[in-house]
């Protein structure tokens, strides 16, 4: 048979046996429990291996726990090392599974945080005569209330006047859009200009199903004011929702009042405050409608007015009518929020019902505009999993519709409003939960390499003592069972400790918003673990244990009692062709990861070594992992021969020499060769860890410079001038009151015109940069051509532009260097004689040289930058003239306000954002502040995972300084005996400590430099990994995300680390190695 065909054999037959394991631990695990009550099942059958009686063993129970802990406690660095390992392993295993449970609750309570009401009952059949089970007497409507709030699934319930009642079965029902809201068609008032609102609501069209696109408006019962809907309509989360004046405490102060709440977008249109009045306002409800095949038909009765709307290839005639409600008063001025749950639409006019008469009441629970908004007690939601929360949703809602309320007997239709968040949940969540568990899968196998390490240097010490043993009579039950025991009260205290400390430590790391930066976010985590679970948890560690001694156990009572207590050592031959391939398929995904992350190497272009888009994946999901564990296996044969290498470095040196002869005789490397591969480990993934964490919190900081431009970026509803804009900032500046911003530093805005290369028709959208831009703008060198920020905006004050991956397609013959000759034609518009328009066209021209490709503009789309070109102001008054320059307007500036990563900078930049979002003429506003908060919390997620990567930062630092100092304290108490025959032979205490600090510190010096290096690699390796589930977020979300991820290396965090592993080391040593030469020599030869 031939090498590899032998080779193919002894695969497949570790294979089997691996399957062979796996299948055999529940018997296994069962069979090591049953021998600590004498029963040995191992045979096959059930045998007891001495005929103690019941009574006897469970009486013996106690003294054996306690003789097990009182053995545990003697030899402490042994059980230390098990300890450390089980409670790691625990540790890490349960925070996984409990992160996963605690993400779905934290993106299922964030994603409700937008939404007030968690469920609409309606009547469940329409009006008409033949209907059932309907009532027009709102208050009887409301009174079922009262029912449902005694049920446990609800906190909170009101009557509310909006939409009709739904009663289909999803968004996608083609009917879902039938059912009308009350819309606001006219307001006025002694106060504001009530003209210049618009009550036009277009983004509801493009936020969901094409219901309504009018400004909504919301009349609320006595329910909704106060208790927990109340609360939610003036918080979400930690944010208040209102910004001006406060939500009315009560329904009776609503009605005492005749309270309104407008949205912020309304209040500044319309120019008005809090305590200011609206004298009348008409809204619209509707009383029928028609589709389909009598669309064309009249109403039989219309009191109003018909219009027909269309939605994609079906359109509806309603009868719509005018109601009106007076006397008005403002309470307060809420922030608007993005699109919620489009069954009840967003964002509305909030008035008291008592403001309507009972006339009106009855007309609008006529015509179904009558609901009941309800609170689910969100603490009842089962967060384990969302096909839990799903089940529960489904349950109550039958439950809700199955009875008929109050002795008229209505008969409701229950529509669940969260489930349609779950839905996207179920698929969103899925894909984040696998990116973290592949993330999360370096730190499992750490715990279980430290966990079986740990057992291997606890158990080989034991070896001598089972030998004795046997030598004085011990049996195989009675030495099987006293380490089984040992290990039990060991393992158990570990386990506990780490599924308790990761019950804990899970909201903390759900709250993470940065590496090592953590900022509640206002959400109620309670990561709890099913039963099943927990079950597994100890399987995997406890039962790793158990079954993990019981075998060594095993083993140790096979050989002969002689080798045991010379301690002869078996070894195994190490698999240096499977360590060799896995480290190169890692640096394989190393070497990809890297072309392609610098655009190319020589000769090899930016799409990089492979080009099938399937295997290049499977190389950046897969190649990390194989460089992690191949790169340590093979490096740690340079680090065991750390030694080695540094005497030969030094070995001109005459303090070496005393150490190289020392050296000869040791067998230190062996006995920390495992070491050094733990610490190859630990210490690449802290670097791994510090690295992505690092980046990520990088990248959610460039993403925001992106997004808003600058500090604060302002629209307004109509151009204006410079000073008109920094007037109005200034305004808001004041009324905020905060210290830290009193005037502003800078400002530009960014022009906008459209010219053509000369002689061609092809228009090119014109950016305009003014000169001092970059005192506002904030530029990324990703951005610009280059990576010299100053070079490229001199060259665009000297009259240079940059373009558009497409705009490039405009000119022709583009190179860098080169220069073209752009157009700008103005147009005049003229009345003639005979009344006729005369068009007159002036036309200039400017030549411009070309710098490379830019990839978007500070604050500015950056699709709408790929087709735009980039010029300076020097260029712009070529073409427009200095009069028309000077005079120079826009919609939109950039304010230089603070420095925005300084925390009081960015309280005070959310201040001025609330004040100038509502100021005279103010359209929309963005702060740098809020808008990396969301980064952090959304973005961040995806591609900086900042708690699990800090989790990991953490766990690996704590497990390369415990294995540093509990590993190393045993191998060298083993080496007792070594250290003894040295100060026989005459070497001094000195000598003996200077050679065994030489000799570790040698070892594992050379070990925790190669895993930084290794764990830099593997970080470089992991930019594919994060790029492969990019692009998977991109297309899922259907959106892009342009920042890089140039990895950002901290220094300083890895230096520390690498200190505290080496204190550690120095510790361990100098205390085990002076205890050493403490002891008397003769004992320890003797004993030895």
């Amino acid at each position: 048979m031939s090498f590899l065909g032998r080779r193919r054999r002894r695969t497949l037959l570790a294979l089997l046996e691996l399957f062979q394991l796996i299948l055999s631990l529940p018997f296994r695990l069962i069979s090591s429990v049953l021998l600590l009550f004498n029963i040995d099942i191992s045979g096959g059958k059930i045998e007891r291996v001495d005929n103690l009686p019941m009574k006897t063993r469970l009486m013996s129970l106690p003294d054996n726990l306690v003789m097990a802990a009182k053995s545990s406690w003697r030899s402490r660095e042994r059980v230390l090392a098990v300890f450390a390992g089980v409670f790691l392993a625990s540790l890490v295993i349960s925070t996984v599974l409990a992160y996963g449970v605690g993400l779905s609750q934290a993106f299922l309570q964030y994603s409700l945080q937008e939404e007030i009401f968690d469920a609409k009952v309606d009547f469940s059949e329409g009006p008409g005569e033949d209907a059932e089970g309907r009532t027009n007497d709102s208050a009887l409507w409301e009174s079922l209330c009262d029912e449902f709030v005694q049920m446990d699934a609800f906190s909170d319930c009101g009557l509310v006047f909006g939409r009709q009642g739904v009663r289909v079965d999803g968004f996608f029902d083609e009917d879902f859009i039938v059912p009308q809201p009350l819309n606001v068609i006219e307001a006025s008032g002694p106060t504001g200009n009530w003209e210049n609102v618009s009550w036009d609501y277009p983004e509801a069209l493009s936020s969901g199903p094409p219901i309504n696109g009018d400004r909504t408006i919301r009349f609320y019962g006595d329910g909704i004011w106060d208790g927990e809907l109340g609360e939610r309509h003036s918080v979400r989360g930690q944010d208040s929702r209102i910004i001006y004046g406060s939500w009315p405490a009560s329904a009776a102060d609503a009605a005492a009042n005749r309270s309104i709440v407008l949205p912020s977008q309304i209040a500044s249109s319309a120019g008005v405050g809090v305590n200011d009045t609206i004298s009348e306002l008409n809204f619209t409800y509707i009383t029928g409608y028609l589709t389909g095949v009598n669309l064309n038909d009249d109403f039989e009765d219309c009191q109003g007015e018909e219009y027909t709307w269309s939605a994609g290839e079906r359109a509806y005639k309603f009868c719509r009518v005018t109601m009106t409600v007076r006397n008005l008063t403002i309470a307060a001025v809420y922030q608007e929020g993005g699109a919620g749950n489009p069954t009840l639409l967003f964002n509305p006019l909030m008035v008291t019902d008592a403001v309507l008469s009972e006339e009106q009441k009855t007309i609008l629970m006529d015509n179904d505009h009558g609901y009941l908004g309800l609170a689910v007690d969100r603490s009842q939601l089962p967060t384990t999993s969302t096909a839990d929360a799903t089940k529960w949703l489904d349950n109550l809602k039958e439950q809700m519709e199955a009875g008929n309320y109050t002795s008229f007997g209505i008969l409701v239709e229950y529509n669940d409003l969260i489930s349609g968040t779950i839905t996207f949940l179920n698929i969103f969540l899925g894909i984040i939960q696998i990116f973290d568990y592949i993330l999360m899968i370096p730190i499992v196998v750490l715990s279980f390499s430290v966990l079986i390490y740990g057992l291997v240097l606890s158990l080989e010490q034991r070896k001598r003592e089972i030998s004795i043993h046997r030598v004085i009579g011990g049996t195989e039950g009675t030495l099987t069972g006293m380490i089984m025991l040992e290990l039990a009260v060991t393992s158990m205290f570990a386990w506990f400790a780490g599924y308790s400390l990761a019950l804990i430590s899970v909201p903390l790391v759900l709250d993470a918003v940065g590496f090592m930066s953590f900022r509640s976010g206002g959400i109620d985590i309670n990561p709890t673990l099913s039963l099943v679970t927990t079950i597994v948890i100890i399987l995997l560690t406890v039962g790793l244990s158990l079954l993990f001694g019981r075998t060594r156990t095993r083993d140790f009572l096979r050989i002969e009692i002689d080798e045991g207590v010379r301690k002869v050592a078996e070894t195994r031959e190490p698999r240096t062709l499977l360590h060799f391939l896995s480290f190169g398929i890692g640096l394989l995904a190393y070497a990809e990861s890297w072309i392609e992350g610098n655009g190319g190497w020589g000769s090899i272009g930016s799409e990089g070594l492979i080009s099938n888009f399937i295997v290049e994946a499977l190389l950046f999901l897969l190649g990390p992992f194989f460089l992690w564990i191949g790169g340590a296996l093979v490096l740690g044969r340079i680090g065991a021969a750390g030694p080695r290498i540094l005497t030969a470095l030094l070995s001109w040196s005459p303090a070496v020499s005393d150490i190289r002869r020392g050296l000869r005789g040791s067998g230190s490397s062996e006995s920390v060769n495992r070491l050094a591969v733990i610490m190859l480990l630990t210490l690449s993934i802290v670097t791994l860890a510090a690295v992505q964490g690092y980046t990520g919190t990088i990248v959610d900081e460039r993403t925001t410079s992106a997004q808003t431009g600058s500090d604060l970026q302002v629209q307004f509803d109509s151009p204006v001038t410079e000073q008109q804009a920094r007037n109005e900032l200034m305004l808001a500046i004041q009324r905020s009151g905060d210290s830290d911003i009193t005037d502003i530093s800078s400002m530009t805005s960014v022009a906008d015109i459209f010219t053509n290369p000369k002689s061609q028709n092809s228009l090119v959208r014109t950016w305009v940069l003014f000169d001092g831009h970059e005192d506002t703008l904030i530029w990324d060198t990703q951005t610009i051509p280059g990576d010299d920020i100053d070079a490229v905006v001199s060259e665009w004050s000297s009259g240079s532009f940059t373009a558009g991956s497409a705009a490039v397609d405009v000119f022709k013959d583009l190179e860098v260097g080169n220069t073209q000759t752009i157009e700008y034609t103005e147009y005049d518009f003229e009345i003639g004689a005979d009344f006729e328009f005369i068009i007159t066209t002036t036309v200039t021209e400017s030549a411009i040289q070309y710098q490379g490709r830019h990839q978007w503009v500070p604050g500015l789309s950056s699709t709408e930058a790929e087709q735009a070109i980039v010029i300076g102001e020097s260029t712009y008054r070529q073409l427009v003239g200095n009069a028309t320059a000077d005079a120079y307007t826009s919609t939109r500036w950039f304010f230089e306000l603070c420095d925005q990563t300084d925390g009081d900078c960015a309280d005070a930049l959310r201040a001025v954002n609330a004040e100038i979002t509502n100021g005279n003429g103010i359209s929309a506003a963005q702060d740098w502040s809020t808008a990396h908060r969301e980064n952090e919390r959304n973005g961040g997620l995806i591609f900086g995972t900042p708690g699990l990567l800090s989790l990991q930062f953490i766990v690996a630092s704590l497990a390369s300084v415990a294995s540093a100092f509990v590993f190393l304290s045993l191998v060298l108490t083993q080496r007792k005996r070594e250290l003894a025959i040295l100060q026989a032979i005459g070497a001094s205490p000195n000598q003996v400590t200077r050679l065994v600090l030489f000799e570790i510190l040698s070892i594992l010096t050379v070990s925790m430099a190669l895993g930084v290096f290794l764990g830099l690699a593997i970080a470089e390796s992991f930019n594919g990994f994060f790029g492969v589930f990019g692009y998977i977020f991109q297309i899922f979300l259907g959106q892009s995300a342009p920042i890089d991820r140039d990895l950002v290396w901290p220094w300083f965090d890895l230096a520390l680390v690498n200190a505290s592993v080496l204190v550690a080391v120095l510790v361990a040593l100098i205390y085990t190695t002076r205890k050493a030469l403490q002891a008397d020599l003769a004992v320890v030869l003797k004993g030895e």
